[in-house]
């Protein structure tokens, strides 16, 4: 597991991302997204310092996660999770579906102990440099399993249109409710590109939003192969990220 081969194990991919109905002024903003960490006891917690070290030398805008961030109760993992209250820049993230089973009160307390601010169904503006952008999150699709609303349509309709719009959500599937709303930007996970190949081929008749950049209708949508595994501790022709993205 990534998480725990070794301390200087940091993938850390690169991708730009364009397009042009974007306000110029956020040109040039750099964001660190974590996705699917499927954190337990066994991580090595000098691993998740360097982590973090390695993140804040990256110096970005801000930080998210794109849900499940759990493999076992949030209450084991508080020595874990402390360790990003490290973090520079601000940070947020977003439930999923792991993170569901494994208890999201829990979750969030620990988290927002953090400094991690939990964004599920919420919306927050930001101020970068001399301009506002808005970040929006949705829970995961399964949220109604806990008796979980998502009142995705009244969430969205509250968004300001003047301003550029990323949406934070687990499953790459959330791209169906965009519909007309502003959104510029969609941040997923949920995949792990399939993780090990061939299997990743149903993965991917199940999910046609799979791994990397894609475009539906005018939201760029990043779907990323995330840290941790689901599993069996391995990946095969999938490999695990730290995603930088920039916006140009």
């Amino acid at each position: 597991m990534p998480l725990q081969i070794g301390w200087n194990y940091f993938p850390i991919k690169e991708v730009t991302i364009k397009n042009e109905s974007y306000n110029s002024d956020i040109m040039g903003v750099r964001i660190v997204q974590l996705s699917d960490l499927h954190l337990t006891k066994k991580v090595n917690l000098a691993y998740l310092k360097l982590l973090v070290e390695k993140i804040n030398n990256i110096k970005p805008d801000f930080i998210v996660f794109t849900g499940d961030i759990l493999q076992t109760k949030a209450i084991y993992l508080k020595e874990h999770i402390k360790i990003f209250k490290n973090f520079e820049a601000k940070a947020y993230f977003v439930t999923g579906n792991h993170d569901l089973v494994y208890g999201i009160k829990e979750l969030k307390g620990i988290m927002e102990e953090s400094n991690i601010i939990c964004l599920d169904n919420e919306i927050v503006k930001l101020k970068i440099k001399d301009f506002e952008l808005q970040l929006v999150g949705l829970s995961d699709r399964y949220s109604f399993l806990r008796g979980i609303k998502r009142p995705i349509k009244e969430l969205f309709s509250k968004l300001d249109t003047d301003l550029a719009t990323i949406l934070l959500a687990h499953q790459p599937k959330d791209i169906e409710h965009v519909g007309s709303y502003r959104i510029d930007i969609q941040l997923s996970g949920h995949t792990h590109g399939g993780q090990v190949y061939p299997f990743s081929k149903i993965v991917k008749f199940f999910q046609p939003y799979f791994s990397g950049l894609y475009t539906h209708n005018k939201t760029v949508l990043y779907v990323s192969n995330g840290l941790g595994y689901w599993g069996l501790n391995i990946r095969y022709k999938a490999k695990s990220e730290i995603t930088v993205l920039t916006i140009n």
